[in-house]
This record gives structure tokens, C-alpha cells and sequence, in this order.
């Protein structure tokens, strides 16, 4: 080999190497720039550990030596750094011989994970015990090789949670005690209508434990005959959210169906969703009985007065009749027979609502609809109030003429019912409004206004109840017993109509009633 030819090789060596050189050296860059991009990642996941709220640290070994502790932890403990690479059971003592350590010692182990939920733990600070409660899992750690070298510890502090859950549990068993001790049977359903909770005296009226009747659809105790009834809650009045109250037939353990007044009232939000359902259940069988009685002695005691009333009506015509001569004792005779015959007509009005309320109670009451014109029914009520009332003024506006299909006689009975109401209510002013107007393409409608007392806001609720009167100084001022409005709301709603009421105290009332208009 020539001496050029050897000074080629070493150059082609030299080249090679510095290419390894750059290699090597480009690798060591690499290398750097990894390491500190891990140690930067190391660094800042444990500046996450430290910084978080919730309680972290590893236990090493059986010792369960302390590795790391983040600040959130050692505030708790009430310790500051030196806890690093000491037991915990050392640095806190008060845990010694506590369930912590037997959950601690489960964990190493079998290598299970253990969660608790609102542990109460407690921890000397500063020398006093101070209560915590916790949320935790304890989850074993491994290394590389698969070994079990120690126990992750994750909690959270809850203790104003569990607090105030307690505060909830205590005020719930306070409730359950109050509601078991009354006699109403009490029960309590979730938004949907769902009942989760039956007092003691529904327990005992059924014969069931709670499960037992909670396993219970609690429709199964309502009699058959109320079907429609607890359908039309379910599709109206939970929708809605609205109190309802309702009369039915319960079953008791015995088998026996007792009448029940059931009052139900929603538990709302601050925005006005229902949270709950809260029912109160009164056996009212005994009321209804004397009611059942009640009406038994009106029936019987209006069909004996019927007959003698009708025949005093009589009587005092025909001796009206027989006064027709114009004379001195005639002229006389005559003012005094018209009041015996009007004080009559109002006996025989008041027996007619009598056995008119038996017949609705029996469900006996018969509609006999025929065809008719609803304005001429209108004016010839109007006419004959106004024979008897001479004082009054009363303006018809009629928007159409409308034909409707209906009962006639019973239809005068509510128009002239709404009529004398008006007069009765108004000694000031004597001035009442009619209108006849089509309230839809369905349905007519006959407005009565007056400009009397009017009727408040609590009393508009009961006005249609059987035997209610409005309350005041003045109820005892005006006739009657409260069973026309209640007649006439029966009435209209066998008709398939409505009433509305629209009063104010001090201004009059509005009454509207509305019929089926006749499609034919």
C-alpha cells in the first residue's frame, strides 16, 4: 500500500468517526431535552397534587410510611412537612386502634379497593379532638414488577354535608314520629305521584307493613266507583301541580269501603316545580251517614208538605175568587190574601229545591230535552221576575238568536235562580244586565251582571258547595238555605255546560252560564 493510499483510509476513518461523533452527540441532546421534559412533567403533576383540594397522600409499606402528603392533607392533620418518611399511626396517633387502621391493613392485605362515605375520623389539633367527616378510597399501589408496596389514599372533606344530612335525617325521623302519632292517615308521594311514604294509621287501616303497601298500586284500596274520578286527578290536577281535595271510598283490612275526605297539597321549589306530594286521609264515614240520613228526612218531609202546601195554594185561590166583588172588606181582604199566596209560592219553591236535591243525591234527577229558543226562555224569565219585582231594571242584549237542545224547565229554573240572586244581592241598586252572546263555535253563553254587594275571593270558592252561605253581618239579612246555586250547578253540568263567577266586594257579580249549542 502506497503512502497515499493509506492517508485516503484514514481520512474515510476520520470522516466515520466524526459522523459517530455528531451521532452520539445529537443522542446526548435528545436524552437532555427528554429529561427535562419529564422532570418538568413530574414537577408540575405534582404541583397539581399539592395545589388540589382534594386530601392525596402515599403510604409506604406495612409501616404505612408517609411518601408524599399534598397541603390539603397535612391542613387536616394539622401538620406541616415533617411528616414526610414517618408512619402514619405516628404522626397521627389518635387513629391507633381505630377502624382507619383496620381498613388500612385490609387494603395491603388483599389488595382491594375500599371506599367509605362521610367517615367520621377524628383528629387532635393543637390538642383538642376535632370532628371531620370524609369521603375515601384506599386503593393498593404496585411497582414495576407487579409487588404491593403501599396504599394510595384519595378523600374529600364533606363534614358541612354530613352535617346537614344528619340535621335532614334527625328533622325526617322527627316527621315520621309526628305523622305516626295522628290520626289522619298521611302519606307522601314524589313529584311523578309515586307514594314513598305511608304514616302508621294508613299501615294500620290496610293491614300492611310499609313494604307491603308500597308494593301496592294504592288505587287498589279506592272503590270501583271512583275510577273516572282518580283519572281525571292524574290527567288534570298533578300536570298542573294544583291542591286538590276529593270524597271517596276507601277499603279498610276488614274489607269494608268507609268514605274518606283526602286533602292533597304540592310541595314546591323556589321556582314553583313540585317537589312532592303530601295527601291527608279523614274517614268521614259517620258524616255521611247523618248526611244520608239528612237527606232521607227532607225527602220524606218534602213529599208530606207538598201535598197540604198545594192544597192551601188552592184554597187561597179559590177565596181570592170568591173576593172579586169590589167592596169595602174585599179591598181590604185582597193585600193580605196575596201575601198568604206569595209566602205559599216560596214554601213550594223552597220543597221543589228539596226534592230537587234528593233526586241529584239519588242521581234520580231526569233531563227531558227538547229543542228550544234559549232568547225567548231569557226574556220570559226576565218578564216574569219583573212582574214580581216591579222595581227592577233589566237590560237583555241579545249578540243572536241561538237554539239549544235541553231540558227547558230546568234552564228557566237556573236563569230565574241567577235572577232572584241578583236582586236579592243588590238592595241599592236595582239595576241588572243580561247578554246572550256565543261563546264558541261550540257553546252559548248567558252573562247575568249585577251591581250589588258582590262576593269576595274565599267565599267564590264554596259558593256551589250544598248548604253554603256566604259569612258577614249581613247573612242573616237574606233568605234562603244554599242550595240554589248548588241545584243550578248541577244543572248545567248534566248539560255538559259550565258556570263562571267574576265579583268583586263592593261592585256586584257576574254569573255565566254556558249550553251546547244545538248543531242540527
Amino acid at each position: 500500500m502506497t503512502k497515499d493510499a493509506h492517508i485516503s483510509d484514514l481520512e474515510k476513518e476520520l470522516q466515520e468517526t466524526k459522523k459517530q461523533l455528531a451521532f452520539y452527540k445529537d443522542r446526548c441532546k435528545k436524552s437532555e431535552s427528554n429529561e427535562r421534559r419529564l422532570f418538568h412533567e413530574v414537577y408540575q403533576y405534582k404541583e397539581l397534587i399539592h395545589s388540589s383540594t382534594a386530601l392525596i397522600t402515599l403510604l409506604l409499606g406495612p409501616d404505612f410510611v408517609i411518601d408524599f402528603a399534598n397541603d390539603a392533607i397535612r391542613k387536616v392533620w394539622g401538620k406541616g412537612d415533617q411528616v414526610t418518611g414517618k408512619p402514619l399511626l405516628e404522626v397521627l396517633p389518635e387513629l391507633k386502634g381505630k377502624e382507619i387502621e383496620d381498613y388500612l391493613n385490609f387494603v395491603y392485605q388483599t389488595g382491594e379497593t375500599f371506599e367509605a362515605f362521610e367517615e367520621p375520623v377524628e383528629h387532635i389539633i393543637d390538642g383538642e379532638k376535632v370532628l371531620y367527616y370524609f369521603d375515601f378510597t384506599y386503593q393498593a399501589q404496585y411497582d414495576l414488577n407487579g409487588e404491593l408496596v403501599g396504599i394510595g389514599v384519595f378523600a374529600q372533606d364533606v363534614t358541612e354535608r354530613a352535617i346537614l344530612n344528619q340535621k335532614i335525617k334527625k328533622n325526617e325521623k322527627e316527621f315520621r314520629e309526628l305523622v305516626n302519632l295522628m290520626p289522619h292517615k298521611i302519606s307522601v308521594a314524589n313529584s311523578l305521584g309515586e307514594t314513598i311514604f305511608y304514616n302508621q294509621a294508613w299501615l294500620d287501616y290496610v293491614g300492611k307493613s310499609m313494604n307491603q303497601f308500597l308494593d301496592t298500586n294504592w288505587t287498589e284500596v279506592v272503590h270501583p266507583d271512583h275510577t273516572a274520578e282518580i283519572e281525571h286527578i292524574f290527567s288534570d290536577f298533578l300536570p298542573k301541580g294544583e291542591d286538590f281535595k276529593i270524597e271517596l271510598k276507601l277499603k279498610s283490612k276488614t274489607g269494608d269501603y268507609l268514605w274518606h275526605l283526602c286533602q292533597v297539597t304540592a310541595i314546591k321549589d323556589e321556582h314553583g316545580q313540585v317537589n312532592s306530594w303530601i295527601s291527608s286521609s279523614t274517614e268521614i264515614q259517620q258524616l255521611k251517614e247523618e248526611e244520608e240520613k239528612q237527606e232521607a228526612f227532607l225527602k220524606l218531609v218534602s213529599h208530606e208538605l207538598k201535598t197540604p202546601v198545594t192544597s192551601i195554594k188552592g184554597y187561597i185561590q179559590l177565596i181570592q175568587s170568591m173576593t172579586g166583588k169590589e167592596n169595602e172588606q174585599n179591598k181590604t181582604l185582597k193585600p193580605y190574601l196575596k201575601r198568604v199566596e206569595d209566602q205559599v209560592e216560596r214554601l213550594i219553591h223552597l220543597i221543589s229545591e228539596m226534592l230537587d236535591l234528593s233526586r241529584i243525591e239519588q242521581n234520580e234527577l231526569e233531563l227531558n230535552k227538547t229543542e228550544f229558543d234559549l232568547n225567548r226562555l231569557v226574556e220570559e224569565a226576565v218578564e216574569d221576575i219583573c212582574y214580581t219585582n216591579q222595581e227592577v231594571r233589566i237590560n237583555i242584549h241579545h249578540e243572536d238568536e241561538f237554539q239549544v237542545l235541553a231540558d227547558r224547565n230546568r234552564i228557566e229554573q237556573v236563569m230565574l235562580n241567577f235572577l232572584t240572586n241578583a236582586i236579592k244581592y243588590s238592595p241599592e241598586n236595582k239595576h241588572i244586565d243580561i247578554r246572550i252572546f256565543k261563546r264558541d263555535k261550540n257553546s252559548v253563553g248567558v252573562k247575568i251582571k249585577d251591581h250589588g254587594l258582590g262576593i269576595s275571593r274565599k267565599d267564590r270558592q264554596h259558593i256551589f258547595r250544598r248548604f253554603f252561605r256566604v259569612e258577614g253581618k249581613n247573612q242573616d239579612t237574606y233568605s234562603g238555605f244554599g242550595i240554589g246555586l248548588y241545584l243550578s250547578n248541577e244543572i248545567i253540568e248534566r248539560h255538559n255546560g259550565k258556570i263562571f263567577v267574576k265579583s268583586k266586594v263592593g261592585e256586584g257579580s257576574e254569573f255565566i252560564f254556558t249550553l251546547p249549542l244545538n248543531q242540527n
